[in-house]
């Protein structure tokens, strides 16, 4: 009985190694939604644009780097499920994204990529 077990729980368990999410906010010019994918774990579990586009250099255009950013999020996995707008989940991805960096440096960053409505 137990072996039954274990086989399913290791299936689950390298699942959940490869699902990653994927969070878009709502603007006027486009749905929001959090998708749960699966792809290589090389991103944290919670992304978002801004969190790909924070260690750009300041004087870098930040509408390219977030419209690649989503590109690459939606084409890198297969999407699992498409779910509603989750502010948590994009605010677990902003502070997952600012640990180990430059506060000041970042603040400034979001507040150039929040003029965009990201």
């Amino acid at each position: 009985m137990r072996t039954a077990l274990i086989l399913p729980g290791l299936v689950l368990l390298a699942c959940a190694l490869f699902l990653r999410s994927y969070t878009l906010p709502p603007a006027p010019d486009r749905r929001g939604g959090t998708t749960l994918l699966l792809t290589w774990p090389n991103h944290p579990a919670f992304g978002s644009p801004r969190a790909d586009c924070l260690g750009t250099p300041a004087d870098e255009p930040v509408m390219a780097c977030l419209i690649a950013s989503v590109g690459h999020g939606h084409s890198d996995g297969i999407p699992v499920v498409q779910l509603p707008f989750c502010a948590t989940c994009y605010a677990l991805s902003e502070r997952i994204a600012l640990i180990g960096r430059d506060d000041a440096a970042t603040r400034a960053r979001l507040a150039q990529i929040a003029r965009f409505g990201w």
